[in-house]
């Protein structure tokens, strides 16, 4: 049996690197806070498993399963996931005023809610701001992670298998 051409790790470094880059963007240019725009870096996340998925069928001559098609857009997956994870821990010493202006942003989505008290809403934002880094990362890896699975589940139905000629070399 012939080994497969990986591509995940390119593909996800890349990937990775992109969406820092647009998150970054965003968050200097005042974006990054404005509803739905968290979204916007998931485009280049998209992509990337996307051209990944593509790349990996092309250098294995379209020879492919679906289960080896996701496989390796999950792998890219995770590669992205630690790039998320490593920038995230970077961005708390880079901008320290992210975290102030998200427990902000929190403060003000938790106060539209009439059923919250404020001594709720202080309880909620002192836990999340004791346990910042640690819903920092698991936030970044669980939810690049599930982004990952969709991803790479559309990205393995893109790639696409070439039907197997049988041959006596083939028994």
């Amino acid at each position: 049996m012939e080994e497969k051409k990986e591509t995940h790790i390119t593909y996800g470094l890349i990937t990775g690197v992109a969406m820092v880059i647009v998150g970054l963007i965003l968050y200097l240019t005042g974006l990054a806070f404005k509803p739905g725009m968290q979204y916007v870096a998931y485009i280049p996340f998209f992509a990337g498993i996307i051209l990944n998925a593509l790349a990996y069928s092309k250098a294995n001559d379209g020879h492919i399963s679906f289960g080896n098609a996701f496989g390796s857009c999950f792998k890219a997956s995770m590669i992205v996931a630690l790039v998320i994870v490593v920038w995230s821990v970077l961005s708390m010493y880079i901008f320290p005023e992210m975290k102030e202006k998200a427990l902000e942003m929190a403060r003000e989505q938790m106060a539209k809610n009439q059923k919250m008290t404020d001594d709720q809403i202080d309880m909620s934002l002192t836990i999340a701001k004791k346990y910042w880094n640690a819903f920092l990362i698991a936030g970044a890896i669980f939810g690049t992670l599930l982004y990952g699975v969709v991803f790479s589940l559309i990205g393995a139905v893109i790639a696409g298998k070439k039907p197997t000629q049988l041959t006596a070399d083939n028994f």
